[in-house]
């Protein structure tokens, strides 16, 4: 594949309500490489959950295209969005969204049912990440017996059982102790320069720009130059 992995394309994003309509992001232009580790930094409020979840396919643009490799995201239908979402681009949420009444490796089996893989295949794929983040003696534990630190982990496992091309992760350090955090980051940056995944990040600053191949900044809406 030439040119960039992903492309944003003129990518606005408004809100309409009874009286007012909110600009939450406004003619974004990006190119973003295969394996590209990205820093997306901005306050609260500048747009930077808005333009994960636009990349995502999360929500659809007001205007303007995303693409990822050879695929239009903001005009695939929903159908076709859910194949990529499935496969392809793992998000891991600011919220963790973790099924209260099931333990944590049921969470990973759900995340992984549009695969239609057995439990045998589903233990290949996860065993090796809970042993990585010290978690493979508590995958029976309900999310509510495990530290916030913890639940952020199996959050960031949930993501990764997928084998994602692209990663977005909104904040995924933002409520974890600094070891946890290295540990979340060391994981994601190594991801992306052993197998050439992608990986945006939001934070407040949180994350060091030390480990960004990219650092993007957003300002009420805007790509700060």
């Amino acid at each position: 594949m030439t040119g960039p992995f992903i492309r944003c394309e003129s990518l606005t994003k408004k809100y309409t309500g009874r009286n007012l309509t909110v600009t939450a992001l406004s003619d974004i232009n990006l190119d973003i490489q295969k394996g590209e580790f990205v820093l997306v930094k901005g306050r609260s409020g500048a747009g930077k959950s808005t333009l994960l979840n636009l990349i995502g396919g999360l929500i659809r643009p007001t205007s303007g295209k995303v693409r990822i490799g050879d695929q239009a995201i903001s005009e695939l239908d929903n159908s076709s969005l859910s194949r990529i979402l499935a496969n392809r681009i793992g998000i891991i949420f600011q919220s963790l969204n973790l099924l209260p009444t099931y333990d944590i490796f049921e969470n990973i089996e759900i995340a992984l049912t549009p695969k239609g893989l057995g439990k045998k295949e589903i233990e290949k794929l996860a065993m090796p990440w809970f042993d990585q983040f010290d978690l493979a003696g508590k995958i029976h534990y309900h999310p509510e017996e495990l530290s916030v630190g913890q639940q952020q982990k199996v959050a960031v496992i949930r993501t990764l059982v997928k084998d994602p091309s692209v990663i977005l992760a909104d904040e995924p350090t933002a409520s974890v102790d600094e070891e946890t955090a290295k540990e979340i980051i060391g994981c994601l940056t190594g991801l992306s320069k052993e197998k050439s995944v992608t990986v945006m990040i939001a934070t407040h600053g949180i994350v060091s720009e030390g480990y960004a191949d990219s650092v993007i900044t957003l300002e009420d809406g805007c790509l700060k130059s």
